[in-house]
């Protein structure tokens, strides 16, 4: 099939490399020069612009930062759907907001083309094994279409899941249960190393008690291990930012978000924002005035 790829960041790049060695034919686009050279050398094609993808590709993937990218880069001047013609399926792999999702379903349909929200989680771990978690809503018969492709870095139980913006919703819910939970540890450390406990022992009791739950990060916190990042703090700030967008729109109160929210905007405003996002715990520092030391033991 042949394939556009336009956003070769962190996880675009990885999952372009999977489409590629599944022996599509791939062309890609990217404001990183350096990011299209890498897949050009490993087979792939380089197009100017996302009108140059869209000419030459039976399905668009997209992998970009923000909902006004995802905009940008569908509907501007020399987009997807400047070169675009009927038939083309644009799958948006980013995370979105709900409302610009079902916008571009609306413009793509009205251009005679079809458009799938399908975030995407996993980080590069899953992005490197090509075992991303899928989240595809849209057009049933475009995803039927594309699925193969999709499923060349996703997960093989894939399934579509509802109209457009179904994915995207449950991808910033998934994301807000993941950053508010692992705010919620950091703060219970903090608290723990201000209060002078032990740190190894206090990680050994929660690991074996119910608190377990929030401790995947638990010792890249403890060891201070933000300046590496695959998951930015902005990027962070702004799924849980499009999350409250969402929930107010659903009418629902998410006071705890709203909580966390706020120390991730605090933490981008400290100039945080492109470490990686459990960096916040230097917020939270800040307001506590005091900075947690990495323990002897690690």
């Amino acid at each position: 099939m042949r394939v556009g790829f336009i956003g070769l960041g962190n996880i675009g790049g990885r999952c372009a490399r999977h489409v590629l060695a599944a022996g599509h034919e791939l062309t890609v686009a990217d404001l990183d020069d350096s990011a299209c050279r890498r897949l050009v050398e490993a087979g792939a094609t380089a197009a100017v612009d996302p009108a140059g993808v869209a000419e030459v590709s039976d399905v668009v993937l997209l992998s970009l930062p923000s909902p006004e990218a995802s905009r940008a880069v569908v509907s501007a001047s020399a987009g997807v759907l400047s070169g675009a013609v009927p038939g083309l399926v644009v799958v948006d792999l980013s995370t979105n907001s709900v409302d610009v999702t079902k916008e571009l379903f609306g413009v793509c349909a009205a251009a005679g083309v079809d458009f799938v929200d399908c975030p995407v989680s996993g980080g590069h771990p899953g992005a490197d094994a090509g075992e991303l978690t899928l989240m595809p809503s849209g057009d049933e018969a475009a995803f039927d279409r594309c699925r193969e492709v999709l499923l060349c870095f996703g997960k093989a139980e894939t399934e579509w899941l509802g109209p457009s913006g179904t994915g995207t919703l449950l991808k910033l819910i998934n994301n807000l249960v993941f950053l508010v939970g692992t705010q919620v540890f950091e703060e219970a450390y903090l608290m723990a190393a201000k209060a002078g406990l032990d740190i190894p022992k206090f990680l050994e009791v929660l690991r074996a008690s119910s608190a377990g739950f929030y401790m995947a990060l638990a010792s890249m916190i403890v060891n201070r291990q933000w300046d590496n990042s695959t998951y930015d703090l902005a990027l962070a700030e702004k799924d849980l930012r499009l999350a409250l967008d969402s929930a107010a729109h659903i009418d629902t109160p998410l006071p705890l978000t709203e909580a966390a929210h706020r120390v991730l905007s605090t933490s981008v405003e400290m100039g945080l924002g492109e470490k990686f996002f459990i960096g916040a715990l230097e917020a939270l520092e800040e307001q506590a005035g005091f900075t947690a030391p990495v323990p002897e033991e690690g």
